[in-house]
């Protein structure tokens, strides 16, 4: 799935091409290991970790792992948790530039997106629970635990790593000079996806994110089941059509072949199945 990502975007930003190191950051195709803290419990409801991180070095997957996440301990929080009090930021999707940065108070070696306190596109939720666009800096890629906490995040808006992970991200991508870690060593690019998050996941953020969910979110296009429902809007009405005059008119059917009409329906409920849950469409060789 991480390399038909990657492509994805390579098809539609050829100049990721001309790039030696490409790191993306794909969520909804994580492990969902650890916990949440108590305040992010329904919106991580998963599990902490939802995001596989891949390192592609001139094209080729040389790396990944998928204990990360691109989402915050507590996403749009109004109070700002750990935040130094400000509404929490999540970064939305796209393609940013990846520097070295050493992070936090301890000085740990991490990265960045921008350098030198660049800002880039967040989305916030406001004290009255209305979502706004905004710009955010010091927004890093760095390690993280296993579970989050009840008094500290990992993550106020940043991109975390398991700790046993990132190190071996430091490795391919991190910059040393005797014995001590270079900051502001452009690294290649950094790409945030959210296109595979399972619907009720979504769900949960459509409401959280508002008019700016899409920014945040880049699903395909697509309804979200309702509870009751077990196949797609248009697909039952081309079943209700077919057993009350035997016909499915859509394209591709032949009105007087009524097994060919059932492979339509079946084919077009199939693909919606695929599109709706991130699932692999295999080729019938390979079942």
């Amino acid at each position: 799935m991480i390399k038909k990502i990657f492509d994805d975007w390579l098809q539609k930003y050829p100049e990721l091409k001309t790039e030696e190191y490409v790191t993306i950051l794909a969520e909804g195709i994580g492990g969902y290991k650890g916990k949440p803290n108590k305040y992010g419990a329904e919106l991580h409801k998963l599990g902490r970790m939802g995001a596989e991180l891949a390192i592609f070095k001139n094209g080729e997957l040389i790396f990944y792992t998928k204990n990360a996440s691109t989402l915050p301990d507590i996403p749009m929080d109004i109070v700002g948790r750990f935040n130094s009090g400000l509404p929490t930021p999540t970064s939305c999707v796209g393609i940013y530039t990846l520097y070295t940065k050493l992070h936090g108070n301890k000085r740990v070696p991490a990265f960045e997106l921008g350098r030198g306190w660049e800002t880039i596109p967040v989305i916030r939720n406001s004290i009255k629970y209305v979502e706004y666009k905004d710009a955010s800096n010091a927004i890093n890629l760095h390690y993280r635990n296993l579970n989050d906490y009840n008094t500290f995040a990992w993550s106020t808006g940043c991109q975390t790593v398991l700790k046993e992970d990132f190190q071996k991200v430091l490795k391919i991508l991190g910059c040393w000079s005797n014995g001590k870690y270079i900051e502001g060593q452009y690294v290649g690019k950094l790409i945030i996806d959210r296109s595979q998050i399972a619907s009720s996941l979504q769900k949960r953020y459509q409401k959280l994110y508002g008019k700016y969910y899409e920014e945040c979110f880049n699903i395909k296009k697509y309804t979200i089941l309702k509870p009751k429902e077990i196949v797609s809007s248009y697909a039952r009405k081309a079943w209700e059509k077919f057993k009350r005059i035997g016909v499915n008119d859509g394209v591709g059917a032949k009105n007087n072949v009524i097994e060919e009409q059932l492979m339509v329906f079946l084919d077009r409920h199939e693909e919606y199945m695929v599109n709706t849950y991130g699932l692999k469409k295999v080729k019938p060789e390979e079942r």
